[in-house]
């Protein structure tokens, strides 16, 4: 800073402070006009982390004409293969850092799909305690996430406050979809009271996961219907077409907004009646989508509202004439994750 002597000389004016504003101006207009007139382009901004699942941020597909579109699967039992791996680890951070010695995967991936199962109990960000463990059996399909078969977490091992969650991969009588259940058959991840998706694989991202994401996704092939949980009218379709793909708001008869994006086909048009449980489409891959899922998004006025706080979940029991297929289920898996972690 200049001192006073050379700001305010007395009884002249401060030639010397006029000096070096003028050569600054001058200089700041030299550089202006370098830059305006280059050909070279601006530095690009860094390009953003895209999570593999869920985080809307590519432009997928077109939609899949109906007689292109894969029928969905028929029930067919535990889903499981050989060529299957296993990981343990102890946590000593982070979740994230804990599967960083994951092999034969993509880390980061195994991560988040274990975490989709416990997160129903625990803020894992929270609530996991350094020495806790972790403990995976899971199939690495080409080009795909890691498919999960068995995976436990034991909270707090060796103390009075040990706890053990365990989630075993199995596909209920009547199911269309395999999911996960506890060891006393009840479904680990929770559902939505009367949701959009009677049917669908599982729940990949919810609302409070990440501030920029304003929805819940649902992992579904496409084609799988989509029908109105609320009684209400189509208010619109189709807008904001390269980012929503195939979508539909509907105004549900409390005045709440719900919007269903990614969508294969619309069978609503603007201004439609419908009744609760009425199908407005099927689910697709179009617009900025990273694979096959729904969007679901509920807001009231300008405020985005939890789809779990609005309509409330439920966890399912597995009744007791499928307990012994699951029991036998579980039995096998239980086998294949403590022999290949006894082996390692």
């Amino acid at each position: 800073m200049l001192p006073d002597s050379l700001r305010f000389p007395p009884g002249g004016k401060p030639w010397l402070l006029y000096g070096l504003f003028g050569a600054s101006l001058v200089l700041n207009l030299g550089l202006a006009i370098k830059f305006s007139g280059s050909d070279e382009p601006a530095p690009a901004a860094p390009t953003p982390t895209i999570s593999p699942i869920g985080d809307d941020t590519t432009i997928s597909n077109l939609p899949v004409p109906a007689d292109l579109v894969v029928p969905l699967p028929e029930p067919l039992g535990v889903a499981r293969a050989a060529g299957t791996e296993v990981f343990t680890g102890t946590v000593s951070s982070s979740l994230s850092a804990t599967f960083q010695d994951a092999k034969d995967t993509n880390p980061a991936a195994l991560s988040a799909v274990y975490s989709r199962l416990f997160a129903w109990d625990m803020d894992l960000r929270r609530d996991l305690h350094k020495g806790d463990t972790v403990e995976v059996l899971f199939e690495q399909p080409d080009g795909a996430e890691p498919l999960v078969l068995a995976a436990r977490l034991r909270s707090q091992p060796g103390t009075g406050s040990e706890k053990v969650y365990a989630a075993w991969r199995y596909q209920a009588p009547g199911d269309r979809f395999p999911s996960y259940w506890s060891d006393t058959g009840e479904e680990v991840p929770r559902r939505l009271i009367d949701g959009p998706l009677p049917d669908y694989e599982q729940i990949t991202s919810l609302l409070k996961d990440r501030p920029t994401h304003e929805g819940m996704d649902f992992k579904t092939p496409i084609g799988t219907p989509i029908v109105a949980p609320r009684a209400g009218r189509v208010t619109r379709t189709n807008w904001n077409h390269a980012a929503n793909g195939n979508c539909v708001e509907v105004q549900y008869s409390d005045g709440v907004t719900a919007k269903f994006l990614h969508m294969n086909e619309n069978g609503v048009k603007d201004g439609q009646s419908l009744s609760a449980g009425t199908e407005i489409g099927k689910t697709g891959n179009t617009g900025r989508s990273t694979g096959p899922h729904l969007h679901y998004q509920i807001e009231r006025g300008s405020k985005v509202l939890d789809p779990i706080e609005y309509h409330g979940t439920l966890r399912r029991q597995l009744p007791t004439d499928a307990m012994p297929g699951f029991e036998q289920a579980k039995k096998e898996l239980m086998e294949q994750l403590d022999g290949r972690l006894a082996s390692r």
